[in-house]
C-alpha cells in the first residue's frame, strides 16, 4: 500500500468510529428545555430526514411543523402516549403519508410507517449529533378523535410524531 491509501482507510475508519458513537448516544429525551428552536435548528431536522430512504423513492411522507401552545396540548390529548410531556417541546413534527403516494393495494398499510421510521431515525442521529433532544410520539390516535385530529392538522396517513427541543439540562437561564 501507499501512503495516500493509508491516509483513506485511516479516514473511513474513523467515519465508522463517529457513526458508531452517534449511533451508541441516540436515545428520547422527554425533558425540553423552554428555549425555542431556531428556524436553522427546525430546518436542519427537515434536511436530515429528507436523506432518509423511502420506499420506490416516493418521499411520500412530509413534516408538518406544529409551534403552537394550543396545538401541541391538543396533541397531548389526541395522542395515545402523548399525555403529560409533548406540550413541552418546542416543537412537534407530524409525519404525514401522502395517500396518493401509497395507492397500491395495501401500501397505505405499512409502506408510510416504513419511509416514516427511516425519517425518524435521520432525526434522532441529527439531534444526537447537535446536542438536541427528541422523543417519537406513536401514530396511534383514539378512534373517538379521529376526526378532530384531521379537522386541525389535515388529511393523509398520519405516521407518528417526534418532539424536538433543546435538552432540559442545557437550559439557558433567565
Amino acid at each position: 500500500m501507499n501512503e495516500s491509501q493509508d491516509r483513506y482507510l485511516a479516514h473511513q475508519e474513523r467515519k465508522k468510529k463517529v457513526l458508531m458513537q452517534i449511533m451508541l448516544e441516540r436515545h428520547s429525551e422527554r425533558a425540553f428545555a423552554d428555549d425555542p428552536l431556531t428556524k436553522e435548528q427546525i430546518e436542519g431536522f427537515l434536511n436530515a430526514m429528507s436523506t432518509a430512504p423511502s420506499s420506490c423513492d416516493r418521499r411520500g411522507v412530509e413534516a408538518k411543523i406544529v409551534e403552537s401552545r394550543d396545538d401541541k396540548a391538543l396533541l397531548g390529548g389526541l395522542l395515545v402516549g402523548g399525555v403529560g410531556w409533548i406540550h413541552r417541546a418546542p416543537v412537534v413534527l407530524l409525519l404525514m403519508g401522502k395517500t396518493e403516494a401509497y395507492k397500491a393495494e395495501g401500501e397505505s398499510l405499512y409502506m408510510p410507517y416504513l419511509d416514516a421510521g427511516a425519517m425518524l431515525q435521520c432525526a434522532y442521529l441529527h439531534a444526537t449529533a447537535n446536542s438536541l433532544a427528541c422523543c417519537f410520539c406513536n401514530p396511534n390516535i383514539r378512534e373517538r378523535n379521529k376526526p378532530h385530529f384531521k379537522a386541525v392538522f389535515g388529511e393523509g396517513i398520519f405516521c407518528g410524531g417526534i418532539a424536538i427541543g433543546m435538552p432540559k439540562h442545557l437550559q439557558t437561564a433567565d
